[in-house]
């Protein structure tokens, strides 16, 4: 059974990897590795001007204010939505006729939901910029509205999970669900809500840091007209005021999550909020006669989507190469995080899975963690556009750039969820194996890894699907996919083409979470798996 998914497994690897493109000489041949160089000769000598860091500077700090913003407006969004499309526990004996009535409301909301995720963000943001112009206003509603429904979906599903016994005694007694969830739902998940909203707060600044691309405010109009002119001592210091930054947040996340549930939530409220005001947003406009009109037009294209077999086939071709970038790019990532992880496993490494250890760490241990941690930081801290800008210049335009951009990012998330899942196993048989002299590689690839493979290989499915969703985003600047001809019908306001074109990603996208969501429930209820982490987008 095993070599048989195995086989599987790695026929749909070649297929992908031929799918998109890739190609050795293209990385490693004389015209890549002279691009590679003068990329990278670039980056080192970064640009330090004073007139050029205050630029860099001001526009940080909107791309940061835009993320606050979006996320605040995104939980607006989110929580109504999960609040009425969660399916709670229910009494045995209950009546089923309110629950039908339900059951239509529940339905049509994990579509809203659906379609609000499944158009990513850049999209939106292209969308928007029509709308309000140039600026950060169509990057906040674009971030509102796609991680609305990312975070929508997510805490619809943590309601779902959470212990039904308090639930049922509170229906029981006949409280309304308002009530019910304020009082048995909500302590149950609240902080993992809370971290998640935070994870999600770094993801919307990331966001806000490339949307300039299609002129949505930040600092991604730079990092873009950094690399389309070659200016690789700029990209530099735009890169590590953004590298910087995420680092940053992260840390600040930690430190939130540390305080007091209703305090923490009070911080994030009031930093959006804050970013609202200091970006003077005019939401007024969105009920605008303009935002009407273009709005029409975009729902327009919706009631007669172009249906001609030309296009239909051409489109089906970018979905198949938009699934081969994200295959490759998941399948790529999660070999080299594999590789990285028993180095960035912070009780395997510096620690032990030993309640009283024989001995203390080496001090190259503990730079080779500090080493693979750093690494892997860095790599999901640039956002995977920017790296398939990069890619686009040193591999030439095409899915190849975009596969490798998003395998880059996908390194960095992953690396750090692996290395966590492996710090979190059930310590017995890895410190029944430290305890015999056994080798850290030794303890990780028998006492580890039997027991977070299924975690692992959940994290990488979810990933794909995400990937899936990313592949649009990096199309946007040439590195093919689906979002190379969404990019073409947004500029060329060919708005039934685009219909069809997000009708068809929408579909895909759903189509691959609801495997993936299968897959995953098989893999997470698997006896030998002792972890109950949710994957996180």
């Amino acid at each position: 059974m095993r070599r048989r998914w195995l086989l599987i497994g790695l026929g749909l690897f070649l297929a992908s990897a031929l799918g998109s493109g890739a190609s050795c000489s293209a990385l490693f041949g004389e015209g890549g590795l002279q691009s590679a160089a003068d990329i990278t000769a670039g980056l080192t000598q970064p640009d330090v001007s004073r007139a050029f860091l205050e630029r860099v500077l001001r526009l940080l700090v909107e791309s940061l204010a835009i993320g606050a913003a979006g996320l605040l407006l995104a939980l607006v969004i989110a929580l109504p939505l999960a609040y009425h499309g969660a399916a709670l526990p229910r009494l045995p004996a209950s009546s089923d006729t309110p629950r039908q009535s339900r059951r239509g409301v529940r339905l049509a909301i994990r579509g809203i939901l659906a379609v609000l995720r499944g158009i990513p963000e850049i999209v939106w943001a292209f969308l928007f910029v029509r709308i309000f112009g140039l600026g950060p206003t169509a990057a906040v509603l674009a971030i509102a509205l796609t991680f609305g429904g990312i975070i929508g979906k997510l805490f619809a599903e943590l309601m779902e999970s959470v212990d039904p016994t308090p639930v049922r005694h509170a229906q029981a007694s006949g409280a309304s669900r308002l009530t019910i969830v304020m009082t048995t739902v909500v302590p149950q998940l609240w902080r993992q809500a809370l971290g998640y909203a935070l994870f999600r707060l770094e993801c919307a600044v990331r966001s806000a840091s490339i949307l300039g691309v299609v002129g949505a405010g930040g600092i991604g109009a730079e990092l873009a007209l950094s690399v389309r002119y070659f200016q690789y001592d700029k990209l530099a210091t735009s890169l590590l005021a953004v590298v910087t930054v995420i680092l940053l947040l992260e840390l600040l996340a930690a430190a939130i999550k540390r305080l007091r549930p209703h305090v923490s939530a009070l911080v994030i409220a009031a930093a959006g909020l804050a970013a609202i005001i200091v970006l003077d947003l005019p939401l007024s406009e969105l009920f605008s006669s303009t935002a009407a009109t273009q709005a029409g037009e975009f729902l327009k294209g919706f009631t007669s989507p172009n249906l001609a077999p030309e296009f239909l086939s051409a489109s089906m071709l970018a979905i198949f190469e938009t699934l081969a970038m994200a295959f490759f790019a998941t399948a790529v990532a999660a070999a080299l995080a594999l590789v990285l992880t028993p180095w960035a496993t912070a009780r395997l490494r510096i620690g032990s899975y030993l309640s009283d250890p024989p001995q203390a760490r080496s001090s190259l241990a503990a730079a080779l963690f500090a080493a693979s941690r750093t690494t892997l930081a860095i790599l999901r801290a640039v956002p995977d556009l920017v790296w398939a800008l990069i890619f686009v210049v040193w591999v030439g335009p095409g899915p190849f750039a975009g596969a490798l951009a998003i395998a880059l990012h996908t390194l960095g998330v992953l690396g750090r969820l692996f290395a966590e899942t492996c710090d979190e196993v059930e310590p017995g048989p890895v410190a029944a194996l430290e305890a015999s002299g056994a080798s850290p590689i030794t303890r990780w690839w028998l006492g580890i890894l039997p027991t977070a493979a299924p975690r692992l290989l959940a994290f990488a499915l979810f990933r794909f699907e995400v990937n899936v969703r990313a592949t649009a985003m990096v199309g946007f600047v040439g590195a093919g996919g689906i979002g190379d001809a969404l990019h073409t019908a947004i500029s060329l306001f060919h708005t039934h083409d685009l219909a069809s074109l997000l009708l068809l990603l929408l579909v895909t996208v759903w189509l691959i979470d609801a495997i993936g969501d299968r897959l995953r429930h098989r893999l997470l209820t698997n006896p030998n798996d002792t972890g109950s982490s949710v994957p996180r987008a």
